[in-house]
C-alpha cells in the first residue's frame, strides 16, 4: 500500500516535471523566436548638446542670466552701502534707533536673497521646460526613424562598446530635429 502510494505521487511529480519542462520548452521557442532584434544606435547626449534649438537657448538663457546678475549686483552694491552708513551712524545713533535700523537692514537682506533665489529658479525652471519640449520632439523623431528602419530596440551611443556603422542613426535624427525646431523660444516666468 505504502509502496502504491509513493508510486502513485512518483507517477504524478513526474508528469507535472515533463508538463513544465513541455510548456518551458515551447515559452523558450516563442522567446527564440521574439528575440531577434534590429537594433538602431542614438547620440542622444550629442543631439541635445549639439542641436541648433539647444544652442539657441543657451544663449538665451546666458543673456537673461547676464541680466539677472546685473541686477543683483546693483542690488548687492545698495545693501553694501546700507550696511556701511549704518556701521559709521553707530557711535552717532542710540541703541534702539541703531537696533532697529539694524532690524530693517537684515530684513531688506533677506528679501534680496530671496529675490536672488527666485531668479535662479526662474532660470531653472525655463531651461528645464525648454528641455522637456526639445525632448519631446526628439523622441517623436527617433521613433519615426526606428520605425522606418524597423528597428526593434533603440539604444543610447553611450551604452555601446562597438557597433557597425550602419546602426547608428544620430546623423539622421540630428538633421531632422534641426529642420523640426530650428530655435526655441525659451519662457521666463517670473513672479516679481
Amino acid at each position: 500500500m505504502y509502496m502504491m502510494k509513493t508510486a502513485q505521487r512518483f507517477l504524478v511529480i513526474a508528469l507535472m516535471v515533463m508538463g513544465f519542462g513541455m510548456q518551458a520548452h515551447a515559452q523558450g521557442t516563442d522567446a527564440k523566436q521574439e528575440t531577434t532584434a534590429i537594433v538602431m544606435i542614438v547620440d542622444f547626449e550629442g543631439i541635445m548638446r549639439e542641436a541648433s534649438a539647444m544652442q539657441d537657448m543657451r544663449k538665451q538663457v546666458e543673456k537673461r542670466r547676464d541680466s539677472y546678475q546685473s541686477e543683483i549686483e546693483k542690488r548687492q552694491q545698495a545693501l553694501r552701502d546700507e550696511d556701511q552708513k549704518l556701521a559709521q551712524q553707530r557711535t552717532l545713533l542710540s541703541a534702539d534707533v541703531l537696533q532697529q535700523k539694524r532690524a530693517e537692514f537684515q530684513k531688506k537682506v533677506a528679501e534680496f536673497q530671496k529675490f536672488a533665489q527666485g531668479r535662479n529658479k526662474v532660470l531653472d525652471e525655463a531651461v528645464n521646460e525648454a528641455r522637456i519640449k526639445f525632448q519631446k520632439k526628439l523622441i517623436e523623431i527617433i521613433a519615426d526613424v526606428a520605425e522606418e528602419r524597423k528597428a526593434t530596440l533603440v539604444l543610447h551611443k553611450s551604452q555601446v562598446i562597438l557597433h557597425a556603422n550602419a546602426m547608428d542613426a544620430t546623423k539622421e535624427i540630428f538633421d531632422k530635429i534641426n529642420a523640426a525646431i530650428p530655435s526655441l523660444t525659451v519662457e521666463f516666468k517670473e513672479a516679481s
